[in-house]
């Protein structure tokens, strides 16, 4: 008896062995498959290193790769080939910024357009003529601002400031020094490229991939803003929050 519930079991485990096997090999053999997988050169993307050195640092790029099995359960269901319902795998870089809140942030990365702009509002008529700058161009912008001038449902997000803050999410420097403050409440520092006067020349003259621009503005000077977004998205560049310019 003993002998005869072993050898059933044996029997049992060998079928789903095998079952898998079949299961597998009919798959790995399926047109579908096949086509999915002649598609990983074109669509899985490396991942990109972060750049570190001893004081600085610019954030890496996650690469992506085809989930072939998740890919193909998706279009098995309706027995065709279709892009849009390939599944991919996030792949994170091996030399990351994570958590190193001892360096400076020099920008985003520069193997893509993507900048960030930071702007400092001292008065309540820039914050409102700037937002609906900001709103027409459908452009998001971080701002370093006086409390009392946040408003709800605007492109602003107060996140930066150029001082130390325990309610901000990053701290902002225009020069190599980290505050201790930061680093011990586990704050990146950014590295800003302020910009206070002429603000289109001044653009045009440091405007590159990953940077993050701080500008000034004034009641007799907001509507440099429009021109500037204008001149930025012409020359191809992506304007995005910080926390997804330096995200991995």
């Amino acid at each position: 008896m003993k002998y005869k519930i072993i050898f059933t079991i044996f029997l049992f485990l060998f079928s789903l062995f095998y079952l898998h096997k079949a299961t597998n090999f009919i798959r790995e053999n399926d047109e579908l498959m096949i086509k999915i997988k002649e598609k990983q050169n074109e669509y899985n993307v490396n991942y990109v290193d972060a750049i570190i050195t001893k004081n600085t640092m610019i954030p890496g790029l996650s690469g992506k790769k085809i989930n072939l099995n998740k890919s193909y359960k998706k279009m098995k269901a309706i027995n065709s080939f279709n892009t849009s319902m390939l599944v991919f795998d996030k792949i994170k870089p091996n030399k990351t910024i994570k958590n190193k809140f001892d360096k400076l942030i020099l920008s985003g990365n520069k193997k893509t357009n993507n900048i960030s702009i930071i702007l400092n509002i001292t008065d309540e008529y820039s914050f409102n003529e700037l937002n609906k700058i900001l709103i027409s161009n459908n452009v998001y912008a971080d701002i370093i601002i006086n409390k009392k001038y946040r408003l709800d449902n605007t492109n602003f997000k107060n996140i930066v400031s150029e001082t130390y803050q325990d309610n901000i999410d990053f701290c902002l420097t225009y020069t190599l020094t980290i505050k201790k403050e930061c680093i011990k409440n586990k704050k990146y520092t950014l590295l800003g490229n302020n910009i206070y006067n002429y603000h289109l020349t001044n653009t045009k003259d440091i405007l590159q991939n990953g940077i993050i621009l701080v500008y000034q503005f004034n009641k007799s000077n907001y509507q440099d803003l429009n021109i500037i977004l204008k001149y930025i998205k012409n020359n191809n560049y992506n304007i995005i929050s910080v926390d997804k310019l330096i995200m991995e």
